[in-house]
């Protein structure tokens, strides 16, 4: 896109508007601060409202934008206005000299929930589109425009960006596990899947470790993340199921082996992501599940790096605090999410 022409580097920073997805309330956000840690870049937040968030950063959105699960589109921020005001807060930015001469652009408005339920999205749209088109020669293309300046509806405000990145969600809806070719009930979803992942600030070019990696619902997101994945389970079967993911994928520099979680083999990961069999279609190889945490905890420490990050889940109703402190760990997140009436599960980011 023209901005990328015109800013190359990122290393100075700038103020990126990220549309969040709505189904939890804190986890996108979370995400999106992980991932930018994770590409060892910093962030300052500006601006929270539902399911948007403002940070300035020097991290590149062409980079985070194939890292994140929970998040709709990346754009560069131009200004955060009320409803009443937001033409004139557009017309005092810079978009005018962004959007190119000659170059085929849309308006997008988007309303959140039923946020500023009385503003015609159409006409503020064409509004906005009328005052660029005042100043900028171009066309408007409603069906594939080069430039799209996009405008969201939020917690009675308007954030207005220029479109820079937008995540691939019919990617992460087609990796959806029925869609696999190896299944299996139990196995997360892509964009929980990536959320973990970024939560461990697993980097890119290193390696993250599932010893419950079950048909590999997490290891096709960290190989498609650019992270090698290591998955340990104890069944063979489900060890071939996720070699077979794997590859249908087209992921190739991973490592499977049969083992017991609770008994590790040497090596060092830079993150380990997993998701214990505790719900009602999984095993847990006949172990009582709170001395399944309390075993396994220490051994994942063995092989973490110092300093490293584990994403792990459990149900609520355990709490894995003090088997964590134990094996040496400190708790720097935890989160619940309502899986179904029967099950909430609860995501915790340890720190080694």
């Amino acid at each position: 896109m023209s901005f990328f022409n015109k800013h190359p580097r990122f290393g100075n920073g700038v103020r990126l508007v990220f549309l969040l997805s709505g189904e939890h309330p804190i986890l996108p956000q979370a995400e999106v601060c992980a991932a930018v840690r994770a590409e060892r870049c910093s962030y300052e937040i500006l601006e929270r409202f539902d399911q948007v968030m403002v940070l300035e950063t020097n991290a590149d959105p062409r980079v985070l934008g194939p890292r994140l699960g929970m998040c709709r589109e990346i754009s560069l921020h131009l200004c955060t206005a009320e409803v009443g005001e937001v033409l004139e807060a557009v017309g005092s930015t810079d978009l005018l000299d962004l959007v190119p001469h000659g170059k085929t652009l849309a308006v997008r408005v988007r309303r959140i929930k039923r946020y500023s339920a009385g503003v015609d999205r159409f006409g503020l749209s064409r509004d906005i589109a009328d005052l660029v088109l005042s100043q900028v020669d171009f066309k408007v293309d409603l069906e594939d425009p080069e430039t799209v300046v996009s405008v969201v509806l939020t917690d009675g405000m308007c954030v207005v960006g220029l479109r820079l990145f937008e995540v691939g969600g019919k990617e992460l809806e087609a990796r959806k596990p029925k869609f696999r070719k190896a299944f299996h009930p139990s196995t997360l979803q892509p964009k929980l899947a990536r959320c973990m992942i970024n939560l461990a600030r697993a980097p890119r070019g290193g390696t993250l470790l599932d010893p419950f990696c079950g048909v590999g619902g997490i290891l096709i997101e960290a190989g498609l993340m650019g992270i090698k994945p290591v998955g340990v389970d104890i069944d063979p079967a489900m060890v071939e199921k996720a070699r077979t993911n794997l590859e249908s994928y087209g992921i190739k520099n991973f490592k499977l082996s049969v083992g017991d979680a609770r008994r590790l083999s040497k090596g060092k990961f830079d993150a380990v992501v997993t998701d214990p069999p505790y719900g009602r279609q999984a095993s847990t190889g006949r172990a009582d599940l709170e001395s399944l945490y309390e075993e396994v905890l220490p051994s994942i420490a063995s092989v973490l790096r110092r300093g490293g990050r584990v994403c792990i889940t459990s149900p609520a109703e355990i709490d894995i605090k003090d088997f964590a402190e134990g094996a040496g760990f400190i708790e720097a997140e935890r989160y619940e999410q309502r899986v179904h009436r029967a099950l909430t599960r609860r995501i915790y980011v340890l720190r080694r």
